[in-house]
């Protein structure tokens, strides 16, 4: 029946990890680090003297232990830092989920009333969340997500030579909304105007579960609106927060690698709104 027992140090070595100081578990993996880091070092380093890896051929002792602590060191930064943006990531999607769950419940029982945040729209922007392109991307600790920014503009008289369908439809639209969406290092606008009459495209007076759709372009294209698929649509939940939902072929063209010839799928953003004068 001895053999049944478990070894008391290991169960004792699992106890002191758990009661163990954030910084005492740090310490701990940064030394497993080293140590695995030291052992595969060891081993390129026969392979240089056979002569394999001429690139390490003379390295002394502590030049192996230096490399496998600066690796290790560079292996924990980046474990953190994705850690850290999971979290803020994860702080931005639960705030816009808690906010559309509540919406549901409020549209199944009583009328939605106007929302103060969605008048005030223009004068802000959002800051853009998504976990689903973060995974996707194998979690880079350089993403950039992006933010988005809506104008609206008052109406212009409308020049007689117009097509009569879109002065028709800009008669019924005394605004019209114009955005702006800069992902990582590029940049987006779309104008409702742009669609007329075919599409129409309007801001909602309360927060709504209906999602609304509007054409993009890259602004240096003069005004040609790109191959793939560019509609982005936007669900106005109210209370600072909107989705985005994004084409992938336009993820694609922005952030490039896994995403590259993948179609018919959206990538979901969250959006949380920031006043002109926030921090």
């Amino acid at each position: 029946m001895a053999a049944l027992k478990g070894d008391p140090s290991r169960r004792d070595a699992k106890h002191d990890d758990t009661d163990a100081s954030p910084l005492a578990r740090v310490m701990r993996e940064f030394k497993e680090l080293v140590l695995s880091f030291e052992t595969g070092l060891l081993r390129s380093l026969e392979d240089a003297d056979a002569g394999s890896a001429p690139g390490r051929k003379g390295w002394r002792r502590e030049d192996i232990r230096h490399e496998a602590c600066r690796l290790a060191i560079a292996e924990l930064g980046s474990k953190y830092t994705r850690k850290q943006i999971r979290r803020s990531l994860n702080v931005a999607e639960s705030q816009g989920k808690l906010v559309e769950e509540q919406l549901h419940a409020t549209v199944d029982n009583v009328a939605v009333t106007d929302d103060e945040e969605l008048r005030s729209i223009h004068n802000g922007y959002f800051r853009l969340y998504s976990t689903e392109l973060f995974d996707m991307l194998g979690q880079p600790t350089d993403l950039r997500f992006g933010t988005l920014r809506f104008h609206r503009h008052s109406s212009d008289p409308v020049p007689a030579s117009c097509d009569l369908g879109y002065i028709s439809a800009r008669e019924q639209q005394p605004a019209w909304i114009s955005v702006e969406l800069a992902l990582n290092s590029s940049f987006f606008v779309a104008d409702s105007l742009e669609t007329l009459p075919y599409h129409t495209f309007k801001m909602p007076q309360a927060p709504s579960l209906q999602n609304r759709g509007i054409l993009s372009r890259k602004p240096e294209d003069n005004g040609a609106f790109p191959e793939y698929d560019s509609w982005l649509l936007f669900t106005f939940l109210g209370n600072g927060c909107l989705k985005l939902e994004v084409p992938i072929e336009m993820c694609a063209d922005v952030y490039g690698g896994p995403l590259i010839g993948r179609e018919n799928e959206e990538v979901l953003f969250w959006g949380v709104f920031v006043e002109d004068d926030g921090p």
